[in-house]
Parts: structure tokens; C-alpha cells; sequence
């Protein structure tokens, strides 16, 4: 089974290849130039949201193009790159150092991981056990970086292996047009499921000939062609967040959702759809009754423990004791991805952990593409700016009142910047104490 580059791995992928040619990792500007391409733009697009010169734009392209293909072996350009790390990280999955190590009592033996996939207690089982319940709709909630897609890989293997028909949809495939109306997203939503199934009925004939509303026509489309069968139909929607941006669409579609997991409760047919639903925050602008945020079945990803960090680093050959571990989550607590970043580029002899640590809160450390991201978030964000500019200068946790909002605390929460405490927030981890602090306190 082969598992599609999500933009996460995309962007890890490339970081270590471009790595491996200039010995330096993606600057801001690469990753603005790889992330517009992921998402099908051109460098005219990503000029103008990079506030930055289309010809600057088009000379940072032209250059990671010529690294990838250094590093490849082959010509990267624009239009192929996507197919041509595909076919870089299909070669690496399948290699016996990539294979996933997991209990076997708890989790099915697959090997499409990058890295070893360090298991949660009790959360995969857990999620084992819901994802095979009738009508069900699993919610799996964490901060970007957190092993949310990892996690459904998992489930949607295992759903596989009960026969269930499955598939995959990441709203990040999704272009700007498919975002203009609910009837065209309902379309692509539709599409995307038909092709995978590879169903006879052509949607865009079904939409013609059928009566009523674009809500209805995919209702009926799902009734006559996708539910019908002799096994259970398990979806996964990735990236759910995407949609927050198209308030109409949002609210008809999540409540839509909402009424199918509803239906199952009454109407057999509608038993045979499990929804699973991947997300980082939860879209509160809902009438309480028709949000899926409040139905269903919620599982929230933790950080690692001390004893899952140790266990990670023993795979990657580290002889880690306490200590070490202790040292690196004094940093970045038991961030999944900070702390398997760090453990990669010790066990590599890029950086001694205490070189990496040093240098771990800064723009020059390994974390700053990551550290970057949480930035731009912020800035494209005033008031939780303003609230986070609180919580990271105070000296002590900060008491929810005037100065700061429960509101915008649970936001950045649900972003991963900061930890709620009973009535007040501190940030999440050291690290980002450190690195906003420097920069929200000059």
C-alpha cells in the first residue's frame, strides 16, 4: 500500500534533500515558493501574497529546482516535482529502515511511514474501535506537526483490512474555483469519492437529472451510488480547517455532516458510513445543533512522553538515557514532530543535541521553518497576536480577564502556542517562550 505525500512530508522531504546538496536548510522564501507550487500557483500568485518581486520569486524557484534535481538524480521542474518526490519517498517507504515498529497486539504491520510511528496508549486502540462502529463520526483534533495524518493512515488501513471501501480527501487538493460555491464543492467533494471508487454514475449527470438543492443531490448521489454495497464506506477528510475560510460553505457543509452521522442512528443505509474528520481548531460560528465539534466521537493528541522520547530516540540507534531526554524536552516538551526532528539530526551527527539546543530558539536553528509557520499565523491574526504577546512576556501564567480572553487563549491552545492552565496560559513549550519573546518584546 502506498501512501500519497501529504504537504507536511512534502516539506520535510525537500528540507532533507536540499540539505544534503547546499548544506542549509529551506530559507522563508524556498518555502513560499514550494508551498505556492504544491497548491497548483504561479510565481505571479506567490509574489503577490509574499509581498515579494515576482522576478526574486521566479530566481528562488529556478535555484530549488536545480538543488532538487542535484539531489535526485533527475530534472525537477515546477510542473513535476510533486511526481518526482513521490517517487523519491515510494523508494524510501518501502526500505526495511523505515518500517513502522509497533506493538503487535495494538497496531497492523505497514510500512509507509518516514519515520517510526511511536504509539499514544490508549488512543490507536481506541480509535480501532470506533472507526468500525456503524454511522460513526471520529474526530481526531491536535496542533499542526502532531501525527494527526499519521494516525489516519493508521485507521483507514485498518478499515481496509475489515473490507471497508475507503478513501482519502486532503481539502489542500482542493483548488480556489472548487471553493466558490457549495454547489461546486459539494461537486468536487462528490467527484473526488466517485473516482476513487471508480462508481459508473458521472456525477456531473447525476447534478443535471436530479431534483432539489446541491445538498440534496449529494445526499441521493450517496444514497443510489456510494452507501449501497456489501461493505462499510469509511471516509477521512483531511485538513477540515481549510474550510473555516468559506464561512457559507463551512456551516452547510460540517452541518451536513453533522445530519448524515445523525441519519445513521434511524436509517440503515446511513449505518454504513464511518466519518472520519482531521482538524486543528474547531469552527465556532455553528449553531450548537448543527455542528459536528459537538457529536460524535473526539480524540485529542497528546505529547510524547518521557518514556515515548526515549523510546524514539533508541530507534534511531540513540543511546539516550533520562538525561538527554530531559535536556530536549526542557525545549520543546513532547512536540511529536520537534522532538523526532531533533532526534533525526542528532542520530545523523548533524548537530550535537547540545549545539541543536542551543541554537533551537533562534532563526538559525533546525526549528525555524516550524518556528516561521507559528509566526505567520499569528501575524495574519491581530488579536491572538495581542493575546499571545501577553502570555509570552508575563514572567507567570496570566489570568483570564480584560487583557486577556478565554476565547483567544482556547484558539492558540488548539494551535498548540500555549497550555491552559485552571483559570490562566503559559506557552506551550520553552522554545516558544524563548523565540517570541525576542521577537514580540523588541
Amino acid at each position: 500500500m502506498k501512501s500519497e505525500l501529504t504537504w507536511t512530508q512534502t516539506q520535510d522531504l525537500v528540507d532533507t534533500l536540499i540539505f544534503r546538496v547546499t548544506k542549509k536548510h529551506l530559507g522563508n522564501a524556498e518555502e513560499q515558493v514550494l508551498r505556492g507550487a504544491w497548491d497548483g500557483k504561479t510565481y505571479d500568485a506567490i509574489a503577490s501574497e509574499s509581498h515579494l518581486a515576482v522576478k526574486y520569486i521566479g530566481e528562488v524557484g529556478g535555484k530549488l529546482w536545480n538543488n532538487l534535481s542535484e539531489a535526485l538524480g533527475e530534472e525537477v521542474k515546477k510542473n513535476n516535482f510533486r511526481q518526482a518526490l513521490q517517487r523519491e519517498w515510494d523508494k524510501k517507504a518501502y526500505t526495511s529502515e523505515n518500517t513502522v515498529i509497533i506493538p503487535e497486539t495494538a497496531l497492523p504491520k505497514i510500512e509507509f511511514f518516514s519515520s517510526p510511528y511511536i504509539e499514544r496508549p490508549p488512543i490507536e486502540s481506541r480509535c480501532y474501535e470506533e472507526i468500525c462502529k456503524p454511522g460513526v463520526l471520529l474526530r481526531i483534533q491536535a496542533p499542526l506537526q502532531f501525527g494527526k495524518t499519521e494516525l489516519m493512515s493508521l485507521l483507514m488501513h485498518h478499515a481496509a483490512q475489515q473490507g471497508y471501501r475507503t478513501v482519502v480527501l486532503n481539502l489542500r487538493d482542493a483548488v480556489a474555483e472548487d471553493f466558490h460555491s457549495l454547489d461546486k464543492f459539494l461537486q468536487w467533494f462528490i467527484t473526488s469519492i466517485a473516482e476513487t471508487f471508480e462508481l459508473g454514475q458521472p456525477v456531473e449527470e447525476h447534478w443535471r437529472k436530479s431534483l432539489g438543492n446541491c445538498k440534496i443531490k449529494c445526499r441521493t448521489y450517496f444514497e443510489k451510488y456510494v452507501l449501497p454495497g456489501d461493505s462499510a464506506v469509511a471516509i477521512a477528510l483531511d485538513e477540515v480547517d481549510r474550510l473555516f475560510a468559506y464561512g457559507e460553505i463551512a456551516g452547510e457543509f460540517l452541518g451536513m455532516l453533522r445530519t448524515w452521522h445523525e441519519d445513521a442512528k434511524t436509517k440503515p443505509l446511513w449505518r454504513q458510513l464511518r466519518l472520519l474528520m482531521l482538524h486543528t481548531q474547531v469552527y465556532t460560528q455553528l449553531n450548537i445543533n448543527q455542528s459536528p465539534f459537538n457529536a460524535g466521537t473526539e480524540i485529542k493528541l497528546t505529547d510524547f512522553t518521557s518514556e515515548q522520547v526515549e523510546s524514539l530516540s533508541h530507534k534511531y540507534k540513540l543511546n539516550w538515557k533520562n538525561t538527554q531526554v530531559q535536556q530536549l524536552m526542557a525545549m520543546v516538551g513532547g512536540h511529536p514532530y520537534l522532538t523526532t526532528q531533533a532526534i533525526q539530526v542528532v542520530s545523523r551527527q548533524d548537530l550535537t543535541l547540545e549545539s541543536l539546543l542551543q541554537s533551537a530558539p533562534t532563526a538559525s536553528g533546525i526549528y525555524r521553518n516550524h518556528l516561521e509557520r507559528q509566526w505567520r499565523y499569528l501575524q495574519a491574526n491581530a488579536a491572538l497576536l495581542s493575546a499571545f504577546k501577553t502570555i509570552v512576556l508575563a514572567d507567570s501564567s496570566v489570568e483570564f480577564n480584560s487583557n486577556l480572553n478565554l476565547d483567544d487563549a482556547v484558539k492558540l491552545s488548539d494551535f498548540g502556542l500555549v497550555e491552559l492552565l485552571n483559570n490562566s496560559a503559559v506557552p506551550r513549550y520553552q522554545i516558544y517562550r524563548l523565540y517570541f519573546r525576542e521577537r514580540l518584546g523588541s
